[in-house]
Formats: structure tokens, C-alpha cells, sequence
């Protein structure tokens, strides 16, 4: 794999994603107004996630290259960066098929609409953005701008907000105790 694939496929999950919770505000906003906010706020940060990949993507191929090899062997490791996370993209595709399809269905509860979202959240794609942030990171620094540390840093602060609005949405509009306390690892999961 090479930095630009990495680029592409998380590119590929960050607008799945936000297309994803763009539908389920259409298809659960008119139960409650705050309802369809809050998957548009969701939906909107996954947007601004995708914004940050495209900015990242142009730092480090002006710092690596785009056809740096990404290496998935720790053992063979010769890369000057870190080893790719042992994840599986091909379940995280399949995984976000699975709850694509079920929205595209249209018939979804709230709590099922919880449910894929926590998934989401607490699943193998955020380890591959946490991986790619710390490429920009190393990019950042090799590249002699610390200036832009403080953006990834902010962008680490709103991963959490973003799983604490996940988390406080589910308490707000649940009434299903094992889907609050999932909720809530995921939460913690995130510190």
C-alpha cells in the first residue's frame, strides 16, 4: 500500500460516513427537530474529517511522496514511518456496506440509527484516521511547520466531541440501558 492509497481509502470512509449520517437526519428528523440535528452535526463532522484528510494528503506528499510505501509488516519494517495498524480494510468496507444497506432500506429505528453509529465510531476506520493523523503529524514535523501541530491537536479534540455528542444523544433520546452503557465505553474508549 502507498501513502496515496492510504489517502483514498480514508477519503472513501470519512464521505460514506458523513453520507450516511446525512441520511439518517432525513429519515429520522421528523420525529424530533433535535433528532435531525444532531445526525447533521455528525454528518458534518465527518465532512470536516474528510476536509482534513485532503489537507493532510498534500502536506505529506509534498514531505514523502505520494508513492511512499506504506508498510503493514512490523517485522520487514523499513519504512521511515510507523507501521500500518493491524486492521482489516477489507471488514471496515464491509462492515460500512452493512450499515449503508440497512439505512438505504429506510425503515431504521433510532436506537438501531445508535447502534450503527457507535459501531462506526468505536470500529477499525478511526484507527485508520488516528494512523493517518499521525503521518500528517510526522509530516508536520519533518516539514518544519510546528505551526500546524496545533490544527492536529484540535482535530483530536473534536474526535472526542464528536464521540461526547454520540454519547450524549444516546442518553438524551434512548431508553435502551445496554445501548447507553455501550455508548459510554465508546466514550471511554476515546479519552
Amino acid at each position: 500500500m502507498t501513502l496515496e492509497d492510504l489517502f483514498e481509502i480514508t477519503k472513501d470512509l470519512e464521505l460514506r460516513q458523513a453520507k450516511l449520517y446525512a441520511s439518517l437526519s432525513l429519515l429520522l428528523g421528523d420525529v424530533d427537530e433535535r433528532i435531525a440535528r444532531f445526525w447533521e452535526r455528525m454528518s458534518t463532522e465527518e465532512w470536516q474529517h474528510y476536509i482534513l484528510v485532503d489537507f493532510g494528503r498534500a502536506l505529506c506528499i509534498d514531505t514523502f511522496g505520494i508513492n511512499h510505501p506504506i508498510s503493514q509488516d512490523e517485522k520487514n519494517h523499513t519504512s521511515d514511518l510507523p507501521p500500518f495498524p493491524d486492521v482489516s480494510i477489507q471488514e471496515i468496507t464491509n462492515a460500512l456496506q452493512k450499515h449503508e444497506t440497512k439505512v438505504d432500506g429506510g425503515r431504521i429505528s433510532l436506537d438501531e440509527a445508535f447502534e450503527i453509529a457507535i459501531a462506526i465510531e468505536g470500529g477499525e476506520a478511526d484507527t485508520i484516521y488516528m494512523y493517518l493523523l499521525s503521518i500528517i503529524r510526522q509530516a508536520i514535523r519533518e516539514s518544519n511547520q510546528p505551526y500546524l501541530l496545533s490544527r492536529i491537536v484540535q482535530i483530536e479534540k473534536d474526535m472526542v466531541a464528536h464521540v461526547d455528542g454520540l454519547v450524549k444523544a444516546t442518553q438524551q433520546f434512548s431508553k435502551d440501558t445496554a445501548l447507553i452503557r455501550k455508548a459510554h465505553r465508546l466514550k471511554e474508549e476515546h479519552i
